[in-house]
């Protein structure tokens, strides 16, 4: 079996994903991996306000949620300069709105490995950041 990524360990990431099964199995990839995990939020609302309030160092998006799109969500995560990908089961690319065409987004089913390893390039920076000052404020107990 190939190596598992360990550059999830210690970082902080929301799951966004309405569907209980899925939302699962992406929260254990991260857990595994040392990541403490906020969510799964299965609604707008929800992943908004965790969005806005969490320190976060990366989150996963469910693009269709319940019938509404995760956009405002993405954009209050990029607007705090929090990195993310899609995880989708529609092929909503022309959907998507332009500043967010560039999001890695992978298809359902996924492939676990695949998912941490983008997860671990797209996340690692931003601890980086956070340790050292450059970042949101760090995390106290």
């Amino acid at each position: 079996m190939p190596s598992m990524p360990q550059e999830l360990d210690g970082l902080t990431v929301l799951i966004v994903e309405d569907n209980y099964l899925v939302a699962e199995a992406v929260r254990e990839i991260f857990e595994e991996r040392g990541s403490t995990v906020i969510g799964p939020a299965a609604r707008v609302e929800e992943a908004l306000r965790l969005a806005e309030t969490e320190l976060l160092d990366g989150a996963v998006l469910d693009i269709n949620l319940a019938g509404e799109f995760c956009f405002p969500v993405a954009a209050a995560l990029h607007a705090r300069q929090v990195p993310f990908l899609f995880i989708t089961g529609y092929g909503e690319a022309m959907l998507i709105p332009a500043q967010f065409r560039d999001v890695p987004r992978l298809p359902k089913p996924f492939d676990a490995l695949e998912v941490a390893e983008i997860a671990a390039q797209l996340f690692a920076g931003r601890q980086a950041m956070s340790s050292n000052g450059a970042g949101p404020p760090s995390r106290s107990s």
